[in-house]
């Protein structure tokens, strides 16, 4: 099925800027449109319930992600000595590109650079799946995952991560004081 009207009105998102609808804005717009369906496919992606699914892109897309977390975690891995077979997902397929595009991310100092690289990856994956269905269901899903991951950028501000770290410090300290002998003590 098309849905030529729905995948026109879809917003620019970028990675790292605010997204213009929130997850739950674009699946009610999306209600009156999809079938029924296609409707409860969205809502799983968006909820990332992709071993639900049951649509060719969303199938691809679980694959593809998995074959990049794999990568990630061999990279991971190999840099702590540990071994990645327990970290590995199954997954269909193969994309050389995939690989070197971690690869690529990985050659980057600094983590959130890295991420950023890993991110665009995921982005390119789904711009890729939908390219042979830009008007129908693959179309509506690829918007659906960039929204989430437009979404996790958005909620990466500088100031919650100042937060998160002084409090992650905060609770070594404490717990580095709760555990110290007691001077003087019995």
């Amino acid at each position: 099925m098309e849905y030529y009207y729905l995948v026109a009105s879809q917003p620019w998102l970028t990675l790292g800027d605010k997204p213009p609808v929130s997850l739950e804005e674009y699946l009610f717009s999306a209600a009156p449109v999809l079938s029924p369906e296609d409707y409860e496919e969205l809502r799983r992606v968006l909820e990332g319930r992709l071993d639900e699914c049951r649509s060719d892109f969303a199938r691809r897309w679980r694959d593809m992600d998995a074959q990049l977390r794999n990568a990630v975690a061999a990279v991971r891995a190999q840099r702590n000595g540990v071994e990645a077979r327990r970290y590995h997902h199954d997954h269909g397929g193969f994309e050389v590109w995939i690989e070197k595009a971690v690869a690529d991310a990985y050659a980057k100092a600094d983590p959130l650079e890295r991420e950023l690289a890993l991110d665009r990856c995921r982005w390119q994956i789904v711009e890729q799946l939908a390219a042979g269905d830009p008007f129908g269901l693959a179309g509506v899903l690829a918007f659906a995952v960039k929204l989430v991951l437009a979404h996790r950028w958005a909620a990466m501000e500088e100031e919650a991560g100042r937060t998160a770290l002084a409090e992650a410090v905060e609770s070594v300290r404490t717990a580095a004081v709760q555990g110290a002998p007691r001077q003087g003590g019995s």
